[in-house]
């Protein structure tokens, strides 16, 4: 059973082994600089987007043969930050060992689906863009940030710390040479 959040101390500075010797958590929260941070709980259209990305690669790769895909699934990137991206995805000749805990690896692929809360305000919008900049910081290949509001996609690269698309529902949504052969038109994610 899930422990209320109440029970945890939030000013205590946690190392990635104790965060991970936490109980469950009844809400989602990533380690940032050692602190327990709260992430939003996901809606119905996050989910559905989510869904429709996961569903697509698993037409595309069924038996994963080009990788794995987490969905909100805690991440132990080796450098005491332990975010959960929306989904995760990792080729095949990097998909680390079976854990109880945390995935013990870098993703190839980061999808971050915007909530609402994310973007109104310029701190909030600040510390969105530093997430991008911490997955980028810690080598993840490429990064689609999904903004629902606005219907469009960020499509970022390594090194590249402004995004080298913008896509928008009538463009396509590419896996690139991470996940070769996916194509998803973008206006199926907003339907």
């Amino acid at each position: 059973m899930a422990l209320p959040v109440r029970n945890f101390d939030f000013e205590r500075t946690y190392t990635p082994a104790e965060f991970e010797a936490l109980p469950e958590f009844e809400e989602l929260f990533e380690l940032v600089n050692g602190k327990l941070v709260k992430k939003p709980l996901p809606g119905d259209e996050h989910g559905r987007i989510a869904r429709r990305i996961s569903n697509e690669l698993f037409l595309l790769d069924p038996q994963e043969k080009l990788g794995t895909l987490w969905l909100s699934t805690t991440f132990d990137v080796g450098t005491g930050w332990m975010p959960i991206p929306d989904l995760g995805f990792v080729r095949a000749d990097r998909v680390p060992a079976k854990s109880r805990k945390s995935i013990k690896a870098v993703p190839d692929l980061v999808v971050e689906i915007h909530s609402p809360t994310d973007l109104r305000s310029k701190p909030e919008r600040d510390a969105a863009a530093q997430k991008i900049a911490e997955w980028q910081k810690v080598g993840v290949r490429l990064i689609w940030a999904i903004n629902p509001q606005k219907r469009e996609i960020e499509v970022y690269h390594l090194g590249q710390s402004k995004p080298v698309q913008v896509l928008h529902p009538q463009d396509e949504l590419d896996g690139g040479s991470i996940i070769p052969g996916f194509k998803l038109k973008v206006s199926q994610l907003f339907t």
